[in-house]
């Protein structure tokens, strides 16, 4: 896979040009499919060059291009730059492409850009965190409240006893806020009153920041029992917190989501008792396939084809997750080649 790092819309010298002054951030553009392809299909996001993106997300757009024949193109900000996202959104919308998949999750500000998407006509849908008053044709994605019952389950299961539970996500983004929520609905209604959660931090979406926000943790907190993480950095800055903390693994109970797979030896060796893996190759795959059926399909609503107001495609489609143990990890290590 060859990464290149520049401006947004290449092709456009004007545009591009205008970006450079926009964007705080540098952008992050890979192309995907046939130079020839007749259909354009971007994917916008913040930080759009993550390790965990590159990983598994870039591999979907890979497959959909191929398999369909059209050209699927990254586009945004490589900073967590949330001004530089909008801005970007609303660039691509400018330019009239077949379709755009919007990486929802990050800021509930990125509504109105999609709004505005929609208004010019081009179809689009968002994945990895719904803007459900957007007008977004589809939402493709994890189902986040999912997300923190999972580790609320998986915490609780190994703190049998209860105590101070702590957690840490990027708090302004919405596809975490609903999991913060999930994780403390899921633990006041079961916990039986043994688990007190003393904390909700940001980490900013960065691993030095996440290991920053534990050690300040276990600093307020000497008798902390269990940490959640809840972005794609979270964990792996929990783990080094506590190996320069001078803990054991299993000290703290910890769960966390999936980072790079090398991250999972973290679950092997005992650091880490669930990270939650989300089916990231789908999204993207999906967002274009549903992308291209609405613009191809000719399907109806109720007689109405897409121009005229039908929704010829699925409202959401839940990709699901799965729980990566120290039972099912030798599995998935050897599935991923990792030594």
């Amino acid at each position: 896979m060859k990464s290149i790092v520049r401006t947004i819309l290449s092709g456009a010298a004007l545009a591009a040009t205008a970006l450079l002054y926009t964007f705080p951030a540098t952008a992050q553009e890979s192309s995907f499919g046939p130079a020839d392809a007749k259909e354009t299909y971007y994917w916008i996001s913040n930080k759009a060059n993550l390790p965990l993106f590159v990983q598994y997300d870039y591999v979907g757009m890979k497959r959909i291009a191929e398999e369909l024949g059209v050209k699927v193109i990254v586009a945004g900000p490589t900073d967590f730059d949330v001004p530089g996202f909008i801005a970007a959104v609303d660039q691509v919308c400018a330019q009239k492409p077949s379709g755009v998949s919007v990486v929802g999750g990050w800021d509930p500000s990125l509504t109105e850009s999609v709004k505005k998407c929609l208004e010019q006509g081009v179809p689009t849908v968002v994945d990895d965190g719904d803007l459900p008053d957007s007008g977004r044709l589809a939402y493709i994605g994890t189902n986040w409240t999912q997300v923190g019952v999972a580790q609320a389950k998986k915490l609780m299961e190994m703190l049998p006893k209860g105590g101070k539970v702590a957690s840490m996500s990027i708090i302004n983004a919405g596809n975490m806020r609903e999991a913060v929520a999930g994780f403390k609905a899921y633990v006041e209604a079961n916990g039986g009153g043994k688990y007190t959660i003393v904390a909700n931090e940001d980490d900013g979406g960065d691993a030095q920041k996440a290991a920053q926000v534990t050690a300040a943790i276990l600093a307020a907190h000497p008798d902390i029992a269990g940490l959640a993480g809840f972005d794609s950095e979270s964990g792996a800055g929990i783990v080094t917190a506590l190996r320069e903390a001078g803990k054991n693994p299993g000290d703290i109970k910890v769960t966390a989501m999936e980072q790079t797979p090398d991250f999972f030896k973290s679950a092997k060796e005992g650091w880490v008792d669930g990270i939650v893996v989300q089916n990231r190759e789908l999204f993207i795959y999906y967002a274009v396939k549903l992308l291209h059926d609405y613009n191809t399909n000719t399907l109806k609503s109720a007689g109405l084809t897409a121009k005229e107001g039908g929704r010829p495609i699925p409202d959401s489609l839940d990709t699901g997750v799965i729980l990566i143990t120290k039972d099912n990890v030798d599995k998935v290590l050897t599935a991923l080649k990792v030594k």
